[in-house]
């Protein structure tokens, strides 16, 4: 058995901190500050481990609770220690103040929504960050291997569709639209029937 593993730190970070687009949605991979997870914690940081597809319901607005992964500081693992073990964890290295920090599979619930805001997100993972968390995910619960090209292969038209609704809230946005809004009438225009129900998502 062996798992894929990050080259540098950076590789598994769309953006962290004050990089963080607030115009971006929450998607899988979203690392947050100060959030409690019924059963789990009452405070802390989480990192979303649901599906995008799961996450929200009609209008594209999020669900009330979505699921999510507790967030803890580590001690230093080795980079390729990750590709052998550890597999109940998600290395997050260099999240914070150059510290490594693990998302937990064993400690899974459900978030309010609420909670999970663009002021409290510390970070975003890249595409290959969100492979490779849902590969580490898939193993510990199911103990299948699945290649992180597969998971793309399956995963790329939500990555597209993330980086369309950040620009479409953006643009509204300055034009005095609610995110909310944005992101209804972003779904609203992907899903019209173009004629034998094909839509543009």
């Amino acid at each position: 058995m062996s798992l894929e593993t990050y080259a540098v730190a950076a590789d598994l970070y769309l953006a962290r901190g004050q990089d963080v687009n607030s115009s971006r949605p929450a998607f899988t991979g979203d690392a947050f500050a100060g959030v409690p997870i019924p059963g789990v914690q009452d405070g802390g940081m989480a990192i979303i481990v649901a599906h995008p597809c799961t996450m929200r319901g009609p209008e594209a607005r999020t669900r009330e609770r979505v699921l999510v992964a507790a967030v803890r500081e580590h001690s230093p693992i080795g980079r390729e220690a990750w590709a052998r073990g550890y597999y109940g964890l998600m290395p997050l290295p260099e999240l914070i103040n150059g510290n490594l920090h693990v998302g937990q599979f064993d400690e899974l619930g459900k978030a309010l929504s609420a909670d999970l805001t663009t002021d409290k997100r510390v970070a975003c993972l890249s595409e290959y960050g969100v492979n490779l968390l849902q590969q580490r995910l898939i193993w510990h619960l199911t103990r299948l291997e699945v290649e992180t090209f597969r998971i793309q292969e399956a995963f790329a038209h939500t990555f597209e569709e993330a980086d369309l609704l950040e620009e479409w809230t953006e643009t509204l946005f300055a034009s005095g639209v609610s995110p909310t809004d944005a992101a209804a009438s972003f779904e609203a225009f992907i899903r019209v029937d173009h004629g034998n129900g094909r839509t543009l998502q």
